[in-house]
């Protein structure tokens, strides 16, 4: 099987796609599937094509020089030519296209798909109808909307990480849906990575609530920050918040001169883990995610999540038996549940317990078993369907 990817968004630039097509093409690469990745380049990074360290043989990378955006500086958006990507898959001979965005190479992944009648697969990752209130772009909805169900059309099969998701894209009229989820490496996010040093740095004999992701609007992290200023008054120095990540709203937090917050910055490998595992209990407001790889990395962690009842994170957040929940934006609901999770050491404790259960039937390898499994499905219906035509 010959397989060509097409993002706008890959490594180094970290977050749930990210990651997933990271784990995604080594494990292909070990089953000695072929694949070719068009994505964009990032500093300092050669622009001609390469093959990827000890799985050159089943793997090639071409980077395109992108473009910085206002909403999301970390990412390049890139316009490769269409007669480059077209010699190039060509050339590639390529079984299935998949595409895991919708914009400058996503696009261009479509369209090659469409004009070689090729099989496609396209994977939904993130709810930009959503996001456009946080960025006071709501005007703008009608045309997103547009644009996004006439993209996915094209797709034989679109595929979305939680049920939630699904559910909702079908209200939306999208057709060809079909369920791709994750799963977490338990041995990387383990409590065995807790650190004492690490606490007492952050904060000695303090309550640590632990946020990591996107420092965006649509997080919702006005709630944290609420949170963190109400339970300073209500247990003088006994917490400390940690946001672990990057992106336009850490300025925010800073202003806000709060002593007991923390900014790390992008962590990741045995940082990362090491931050999950020394914190009390992880905070994650959000309530716009298509899954929630960080609050899955937090129950692997052995850590009880203060979370809302929406979203993709609805598929393995469970109120009051791994997680405690609360409506979307409903910030003295989310607060009183910190309150009890700093209080009842009990809860606490069996909450990280099934936390860490839920997150141990989360196997990578079953996961993309099951992509490859629809991906022979999609070659063969679409080979299926070109001899009836042919006949």
């Amino acid at each position: 099987m010959r397989i060509a990817y097409f993002t706008d968004t890959y490594s180094p630039e970290i977050n749930g796609v990210t990651n997933t097509l990271s784990r995604l093409g080594t494990c292909l690469a070990e089953k000695h599937i072929h694949q070719v990745i068009f994505a964009p380049a990032y500093e300092n990074e050669a622009v001609l094509p390469h093959r990827e360290n000890r799985y050159s043989a089943y793997r090639i990378l071409y980077r395109f020089r992108g473009l910085k955006t206002h909403l999301s500086p970390k990412s390049r958006l890139a316009f490769p030519a269409f007669w480059e990507i077209d010699e190039i898959c060509d050339d590639f001979k390529p079984d299935l296209v998949h595409v895991s965005t919708e914009l400058g190479i996503g696009f261009r992944g479509m369209r090659y798909a469409v004009t070689r009648r090729l099989p496609l697969v396209m994977s939904y990752h993130t709810n930009y109808v959503e996001y456009l209130r946080y960025f006071y772009l709501e005007p703008l909805k009608p045309l997103l909307e547009k644009y996004l169900s006439w993209f996915y059309h094209f797709a034989h099969r679109v595929l979305v990480p939680s049920r939630h998701t699904l559910e909702e894209l079908f209200q939306r009229q999208y057709r060809n849906l079909d369920l791709w989820s994750r799963g977490i490496d338990t041995a990387l996010f383990n409590p065995r990575c807790r650190n004492e040093d690490l606490r007492n740095h952050i904060g000695k004999d303090k309550f640590i609530f632990l946020y990591v992701g996107r420092l965006s609007p649509e997080k919702s992290l006005d709630m944290l920050l609420y949170a963190a200023a109400e339970l300073e008054h209500r247990f003088p120095g006994k917490t400390a918040f940690v946001f672990t990540g990057d992106g336009p709203y850490a300025e925010t937090i800073q202003k806000q001169n709060l002593p007991h917050v923390v900014l790390t910055g992008f962590k990741q490998g045995r940082e990362l883990s090491e931050i999950y595992a020394s914190a009390d209990c992880f905070v994650f407001p959000s309530g716009t995610e298509t899954f929630g790889n960080a609050a899955l990395e937090a129950m692997a962690s052995g850590l009880p999540v203060a979370g809302v009842a929406r979203g993709g994170v609805t598929d393995f957040l469970f109120h009051e038996n791994n997680a405690l929940l609360c409506p979307q934006g409903s910030r003295e609901a989310f607060l009183e549940n910190l309150v009890r999770l700093m209080e009842d050491s009990k809860l606490r404790r069996g909450l990280a317990e099934n936390a860490r259960k839920t997150a141990l039937t989360r196997d990578w390898n079953r996961v993309f078993d099951g992509l490859i499994n629809t991906y022979r499905e999609v070659i063969e219906e679409q080979r299926g369907r070109y001899w009836k035509r042919a006949s």
